[in-house]
């Protein structure tokens, strides 16, 4: 393989592809990045075998093939180095990649590319294409309420579901927070769509993404989905099992209402989580006539602010996680929000005072 390339070009998609490397996976050869061109195009992927990325670019080939390199290495030195263009080749009888420009070279050992898994071909049935601006929205609001621990995978993932007539919905719970959203698209499946799609895979899409209305493709199988854009394409397994009955946690009825400023409350939260150092990171706040006092208490010292918001209903005093407050703040595109509560133990209920089509569920930290 032998191909010349700018170092911005390549590596703009090496930080990317480098995201799906496995690190504690004890197969060596799926802890490198399989770099192939073929006719004025390198193609760069990576995977755990559960989650991929391929991206490709344009190049000047000069003798097409392949080769498998150590991703934190390459990633590392390629990101070092100057504006330069870098002529590749590699020697497939040693696996060794030399990179020159200038007078300098580094040479990178590797593995023999036959060895890495090939990237599964996409579905050849017709994809559904996903407006970017709308997708990337709700993968805000719901994936801060995604479970980190493993011990019920499907809580790990994002419960995604279309319908034939085009309404998206997005479900997320970690079992002390929970999300839930919904749109409309453009475009519509053929057949009802239930899946649940892994919030690491999520997560990297959503950077993936930009704010803009053009559109990506997704692809579905048994088991996977797919992620296409110009010259990116994730693939990830899909999440097996059953996505639980999230309205069962939905209060049906209320005795307190608030309507309170965001940034306000955000940067009061902010301000305490400086100071929380109790195991849990628990703050409270008073809901009382005519404003929301946020109080705490602890050996390190204490926080007593009040914010102005509406208030209807009976007076409470709740304990939130402030980090799972933080983050549920963070997650709405508003300037308001209504919270609404059953109890000083019962779910808390948010929702933006402009957004009818999302709300979110935090369950107090109980003393």
């Amino acid at each position: 393989m032998h191909f010349s390339v700018h170092r911005e070009d390549l590596n703009s998609v090496v930080q990317v592809v480098q995201k799906a490397v496995s690190l504690r996976n004890p197969m060596p050869i799926l802890s490198c990045l399989h770099m192939e061109s073929t006719s004025g195009t390198l193609t760069v992927t990576a995977t755990d075998l559960e989650f991929g990325i391929r991206c490709t670019i344009p190049v000047n080939t000069v003798i097409e093939g392949s080769a498998a390199l150590p991703a934190k290495y390459m990633a590392n030195f390629i990101n070092r180095l100057p504006e330069v263009e870098l002529n590749v080749q590699c020697d497939i009888s040693t696996n060794t990649t030399v990179f020159s420009y200038g007078d300098s070279e580094v040479v990178l050992h590797g593995y023999p590319a036959e060895e890495f898994p090939p990237f599964p071909a996409l579905p050849e049935k017709q994809a559904l294409k996903i407006n970017q601006r709308i997708f990337k929205k709700m993968l805000k609001q719901v994936l801060f309420a995604v479970a980190t621990e493993e011990h019920r995978p499907v809580f790990t993932g994002v419960n995604i579901r279309i319908d034939t007539g085009g309404t998206i919905s997005m479900v997320a719970t970690d079992t002390r927070r929970l999300a839930v959203c919904e749109e409309k698209l453009e475009t519509a499946p053929e057949n009802f769509i239930n899946i649940i799609v892994p919030g690491k895979t999520l997560n990297e899409l959503y950077k993936l993404i930009d704010a803009v209305d053009d559109t990506f493709d997704l692809y579905l199988t048994d088991n996977k989905i797919f992620f296409a854009f110009e010259n990116i394409c994730l693939m990830s397994r899909l999440i097996a099992g059953q996505y639980p009955d999230y309205r069962i946690v939905i209060p049906n009825e209320y005795v307190c209402e608030v309507r309170a400023p965001v940034s306000a409350l955000l940067d009061a939260a902010e301000r305490a989580s400086l100071l929380v150092n109790n195991r849990r990171n628990v703050f409270n706040i008073n809901f009382q006539p005519g404003n929301l006092l946020i109080y705490f208490y602890t050996e390190t010292g204490r926080i007593r602010e009040e914010i102005t918001a509406d208030f209807s209903g009976d007076q409470l005093d709740v304990g939130f996680n402030v980090r799972f407050f933080i983050d549920l703040l963070r997650s709405l595109d508003t300037s308001e929000v209504i919270i609404k509560l059953s109890g000083s133990e019962n779910p808390a209920l948010f929702k933006p005072i402009d957004d009818d089509n999302y709300f979110a569920i935090l369950v107090p930290a109980v003393p």
